[in-house]
C-alpha cells in the first residue's frame, strides 16, 4: 500500500507555506478587513450534494434546497467542511438560497479529484482565503478514497490552516468478510498519512494552529477504531471524541473535528456542538437534508 514518504510530504509542505496554490479558487485576501472576536468552525456531509443533473444519486428539488439553506444558517459558520458535494455548480445554486435566509455571503473552496463526492470548504468575510491545495497521499488508493484538502486562512493578524477530509468507508456495498477488512485498511493507512501530514506541519510551524475537520467514518471511542494513530497522537486533540450519532441512536459520532496542539489551547470552552436539524424537523424532511448532522466549534484568533 503506498505511503507518503516524510521527505515528499515536507517538500510539498513547503511549497504550501510558500503561498503557491494550483488550484487556488476565488480567494479573497483584502487589506484592512474587520477581525473576529470569535471564529466558528464547522463540518457537514452534505449526502450526494450534486447539480441536478440526471445522473444525481440523490436529486433535491427546489424545497429541499431551502430547507438545506435553513440548516446552514443555523449552523452559522464562518468557515465549513463539506463533503460529499459534486461541484461548484450545487454550492453556487445552494448559496442563492442561502443569501435569501441571512446576510452572509459565502464564497467556495472546492477540490478537483473525488468525483461526485468532492471534499471542500464554505467561508465568508471577514475571513480571508490564504491558499487552497490537495493533499493526494492521503489518497491511498485512487478510486477507492479521496485525497484531503488543505486550506490557509487568515483573519486579521492570525493564519491557520484547515485539513478537509472524508476517510473510506465501511457501507453495504462490502458485502463479504474480506471486503470489509479491505475498507478498515484502507481508512487506517489514510490516518497513517493525515498523521504524516499533520507531524511535517507541526514540525514546520510548531505556532501555527490546524484543525483536522470531515467525516471519518469511524470513532476513537471504538475499543477497535481505524483511528488509533489520531487519537493517540501527542500534538493532536480529539474535540469530537465524546459526541453521538444524531442518525442511528446509541452509537457514537463519525464527524469529527481534530485541533493540533497550537489550536487547542484557542478552543472556547463550551462551543462545541452537534447541530442535531433531526430534532426539529420530521424524519422525511430529515432524509432530504441529509444523513449526517454538522458539528461545529468556535476559537479565538487572539
Amino acid at each position: 500500500m503506498p505511503f507518503c514518504s516524510f521527505i515528499r510530504m515536507k517538500a510539498a509542505l513547503s511549497l504550501i507555506l510558500l503561498g503557491l496554490s494550483s488550484i487556488c479558487c476565488s480567494c479573497h485576501i483584502e487589506k484592512n478587513t474587520p477581525t473576529l472576536d470569535r471564529i466558528t468552525l464547522g463540518t457537514f456531509n452534505m449526502e450526494w450534494f450534486g447539480d441536478n443533473s440526471a445522473d444525481d444519486h440523490k436529486p433535491r428539488s427546489e424545497t429541499d434546497d431551502k430547507l438545506l439553506a435553513v440548516v446552514l444558517g443555523d449552523i452559522d459558520a464562518d468557515v465549513l467542511a463539506v463533503q460529499e458535494v459534486e461541484n461548484e455548480e450545487a454550492l453556487k445554486r445552494l448559496l442563492q438560497h442561502i443569501a435569501k435566509e441571512s446576510s452572509s455571503e459565502y464564497h467556495i473552496a472546492l477540490g478537483a479529484s473525488g468525483g461526485k463526492q468532492k471534499v471542500g470548504f464554505l467561508y465568508r468575510k471577514p475571513v480571508e482565503l490564504v491558499s487552497v491545495r490537495e493533499i493526494d497521499a492521503i489518497a491511498v488508493e485512487k478510486g477507492r478514497t479521496r485525497a484531503g484538502l488543505l486550506a490557509l486562512f487568515r483573519v486579521g493578524g492570525l493564519e491557520w490552516a484547515m485539513l478537509a477530509v472524508h476517510l473510506k468507508s465501511t457501507s453495504r456495498a462490502d458485502s463479504t468478510p474480506e471486503l470489509v477488512q479491505r475498507s478498515l485498511a484502507l481508512r487506517t493507512a489514510q490516518a497513517v498519512e493525515i498523521l504524516t501530514f499533520t507531524n511535517s506541519f507541526h514540525q514546520a510551524l510548531p505556532t501555527k494552529p490546524l484543525f483536522i475537520l470531515g467525516d471519518f467514518n469511524d470513532s476513537p471511542r471504538k475499543k477497535r477504531t481505524t483511528l488509533d494513530t489520531l487519537k493517540h497522537a501527542p500534538n493532536l486533540t480529539f474535540l469530537t471524541a465524546d459526541l453521538a450519532s444524531c442518525s442511528y441512536s446509541g452509537l457514537p459520532a463519525i464527524d469529527h473535528i481534530i485541533a493540533s496542539s497550537s489550536a487547542t489551547g484557542r478552543v472556547l470552552r463550551g462551543t462545541l456542538r452537534t447541530v442535531n436539524f433531526r430534532a426539529m424537523l420530521s424524519e422525511k424532511a430529515s432524509e432530504r437534508v441529509s444523513d449526517h448532522c454538522p458539528v461545529v466549534v468556535q476559537f479565538s484568533p487572539h
